[in-house]
């Protein structure tokens, strides 16, 4: 399985810890990847790493792959299963192929057009014949680059709202979206936005769409309910989760309103991630810095986690699931990496789990609505 996450070697503030931590990621496929940033040098430009590990062999990585910049996001590529894009510290998207050397195989060059600030949201758009990078740096640039040709972007320009900078903390794309898209902010909004549609909407709000009033604190994490595909025109086809450094994950369908669907309070800190079941429709993951791991079943109770779990008091703060819904996989500031057995029920769910979904969520709109 693939699995990608930071190692932290000193302490950091909460802010710090939330501009790194956004950056961090893990997807699972055939192998354990982490990556990091060297230890901390004097002078000069710290060197990020990625370790790529087998879960067979947990010795030593199969390979590592390394970068002049610290590294502060990185993908699977969805269609070359070699390659591994990153975004850096220093605004650079780079590319490595696990085939070839240990440095990127292809990099960005940085001028007017491209990043200048660190990169902590990226994408993959398109098909497996044609697909261009989105990278968003924390500034609110925005960047399309081609796949084979990264000395300028293919587009670019400044996310704003209201004539300020958006200063994304995360970015997601609803499934086979290639235009419209989902930012997290640090001024504590959820923002939609578009590609293609910046200069209609004018200068005061650039590439922004809409934004909605959702958290007290800083956004974490996005994530888009995995099978809004399934039935299209379903209760859930644009449900979204946000997590947030007020405590609290709420639920939310950009579409129907900008009141949030559900509010979820279990934690008692910063909540860093969340994460839908990509097999059952009504169950999703959500961690902490005080290191629990809270597992929700909307179906079950809408008030509390089927599952609140700490193993030890290490801040956990990031998520994965396999693609097949079997394992759950955490990443700790520690650099700890566990690995969970997913309980059948929730791996195959009945039929009757959907339709229960499906009236649920219908139910919640039609209360949020008369709000």
């Amino acid at each position: 399985f693939f699995f990608f996450f930071f190692f932290f070697f000193k302490q950091k503030t909460a802010y710090e810890m939330l501009r790194s931590l956004v950056g961090s990621e893990m997807c699972i496929r055939d192998s354990l990847v982490s990556y990091n940033r060297g230890d901390d040098r004097d002078t000069g430009e710290q060197e990020g790493l990625i370790n790529v590990w087998s879960t067979a062999l947990r010795t030593q990585p199969n390979c590592s792959l390394i970068c002049q910049s610290e590294i502060t996001k990185a993908i699977s590529h969805p269609y070359k299963p070699n390659e591994i894009i990153g975004g850096t510290y220093a605004g650079y998207v780079v590319i490595w192929d696990m085939r070839a050397k240990r440095t990127p195989v292809l990099k960005t060059q940085l001028n007017g057009e491209g990043h200048s600030f660190p990169i902590y949201s990226l994408a993959v758009l398109g098909s497996d014949k044609a697909n261009n990078i989105v990278s968003l740096s924390d500034n609110g640039r925005l960047c399309v680059w081609p796949m084979e040709m990264m000395t300028s972007p293919q587009r670019s320009f400044d996310l704003k709202y209201n004539a300020k900078e958006v200063c994304a903390t995360c970015m997601e794309f609803p499934q086979n979206e290639t235009n419209e898209f989902y930012i997290g902010a640090e001024d504590y909004l959820l923002y939609s936005a578009q590609i293609q549609s910046n200069v209609d909407i004018g200068r005061e709000n650039s590439g922004i769409v809409d934004a909605y009033p959702s958290h007290c604190a800083p956004i974490t994490s996005l994530s888009f309910h995995p099978l809004q595909t399934w039935n299209k025109g379903s209760a859930y086809e644009h449900l979204v989760l946000t997590s947030s450094m007020d405590w609290t994950v709420k639920l939310w369908n950009p579409k129907a309103g900008k009141i949030p669907l559900a509010s979820f309070e279990s934690s008692q800190d910063y909540v860093f991630d969340v994460k839908w079941s990509p097999t059952h429709p009504s169950v999703f993951v959500s961690c902490d810095i005080e290191g629990y791991v809270d597992v929700w079943d909307l179906n079950t109770d809408m008030e509390n986690p089927v599952l609140h779990h700490k193993k030890n008091s290490a801040a956990i703060h990031r998520l994965a699931w396999s693609q097949d819904g079997k394992k759950l996989v955490t990443g700790g500031i520690g650099g700890v990496v566990n690995m969970y057995d997913v309980d059948k029920e929730y791996v195959n769910p009945k039929p009757e789990e959907f339709e229960r979904f499906e009236r649920l969520m219908a139910s919640n709109s039609d209360d949020s609505g008369a709000e």
